[in-house]
């Protein structure tokens, strides 16, 4: 949206060039934090994983299947975001509430001769 050359900040400017923008501060504080869980390599691993087992669930739905039968709170695996932070505290209480469910659904695909092995 501010892009120098052809967002609303390079429109308005062409309206009014005394026009100064400022940054939206939660915006700016979204991408502190974004930068901040990249520069830490645990946190980057972390929601790496949580990016991992949501592929793996949603990329069959043979497995989604199995995660969906297990899962009683209501709450399914969601994909981390890469720019909302409320994006990965959503997929961080969806992992930590179906932990043990995730633990179970993972134990039946192993057990399942039917799913392919990667």
């Amino acid at each position: 949206m501010s892009g120098v050359y052809s967002g609303v900040r390079a429109r308005i400017k062409e309206i009014n060039p005394l026009a100064v923008y400022i940054p939206c501060a939660a915006h700016s504080l979204n991408l502190v934090g974004s930068c901040a869980a990249e520069c830490c390599p645990e946190a980057a691993l972390f929601f790496l994983l949580l990016q991992h087992i949501h592929i793996f669930f949603s990329a069959s739905t043979s497995r989604w299947s199995i995660l969906q039968s297990k899962l009683n709170s209501g709450v399914s695996v969601k994909r981390p975001s890469e720019t909302r932070w409320s994006g990965r505290h959503d997929a961080c209480y969806s992992l930590n509430v179906n932990w043990t469910e995730i633990i179970s659904a993972l134990q039946v695909i192993q057990n399942d001769k039917s799913q392919k092995q990667l």
